[in-house]
């Protein structure tokens, strides 16, 4: 599941350049982030890898903790570039997606800290992605707000961030359909179920929202 992180990556990547007007490469002419590859940036895998740290010990891991330590920031993600991205959309159906996000992933982080600390206490502090708190420090200071629907323009916006929602939403669910056969605890198959499904439904609704 280090494959998450990486996306994970991407995302960040994507959103920086948003917030410093790099677009073009995205939303111009023949440009299709649905791609996992397109929204995964130049940078390497080795780099990737030396940004994440190591994944031999993530892989060491109890199953359900490795999946715990990987969804959770995967959620954070979503929230994060929901709420600069589409939460003053003009669009009702996207503030909807937005609300429903925020909504649904936030809890599902709340449930996934309170398994963690039950079923694994003496596990250490997760590894974190390199740059997390300092890219929510950013956008604490205004450098990615509501300021990037009138510079960038709100159909532009909303059709970046399906674009790059849509393969994010798609690794959550090859995630969740991982831990349907993999987890040990049957909590833990309940919420991977019910991620596979809203997220399913979420990524058939973004692709008819880019089609219309």
């Amino acid at each position: 599941m280090v494959r998450a992180r990486y996306l994970i990556i991407g995302v960040v990547v994507v959103v920086l350049l948003i917030a410093a007007g790099g677009i073009g490469f995205v939303v111009g002419q023949n440009s299709d982030v649905t791609d996992e590859r397109a929204t995964s940036s130049s940078v390497s895998g080795d780099d990737m890898g030396s940004m994440m740290g190591s994944s031999d010990e993530d892989e060491e891991k109890p199953f359900d903790l490795q999946f715990i330590d990987e969804m959770i920031p995967h959620h954070q993600m979503a929230l994060i570039s929901s709420e600069h991205m589409i939460s003053n959309s003009q669009r009702p159906e996207i503030r909807q997606l937005y609300e429903n996000i925020q909504k649904s992933q936030s809890e599902q982080i709340e449930q996934m800290q309170e398994w963690r600390k039950e079923w694994y206490p003496d596990a250490g502090r997760p590894t974190e992605m390199m740059g997390e708190e300092q890219m929510g420090s950013m956008m604490d200071n205004g450098m990615m707000d509501g300021s990037m629907q009138g510079m960038m323009g709100g159909d532009t916006l909303d059709t970046m961030f399906l674009k790059m929602m849509i393969p994010h939403h798609q690794l959550a669910v090859d995630m969740a359909d991982e831990a349907l056969s993999k987890a040990e605890h049957p909590e833990l198959s309940n919420l991977a179920q019910e991620i596979h499904d809203e997220q399913s439904s979420e990524i058939k609704l973004m692709q008819g929202y880019l089609e219309t």
